[in-house]
């Protein structure tokens, strides 16, 4: 696997034991994670990215269940975006 600059938001799953991680920062350098002494390998599916619209917090959906996810902060829906 080459290495990528990660984005946030992106999930990486280990083909051997089916651990997934997100990406929820950045960096200047590559990214290449492993586990089972395998290279993790990125899915397809993105998590989504809620941020409040008052103090900027932000949460990262990993699965949003059967109903309707509407998050909330500071007394307001949070704003989701794709990652």
């Amino acid at each position: 696997m080459t290495p990528v600059q990660p984005r946030p938001g992106i999930i990486y799953f280990c083909p051997v034991c089916g651990a997934e991680v997100v990406v929820v920062g950045g960096t200047p350098s590559a990214f290449h994670p492993r586990c089972c002494n395998r290279d993790m390998v990125p899915k397809k599916q993105m998590a989504v990215i809620y941020t409040c619209p008052v103090c900027g917090s932000q949460i990262m959906a990993v699965s949003r269940g059967q109903g309707e996810f509407t998050p909330r902060c500071c007394n307001r829906d949070m704003i989701s975006r794709a990652a």
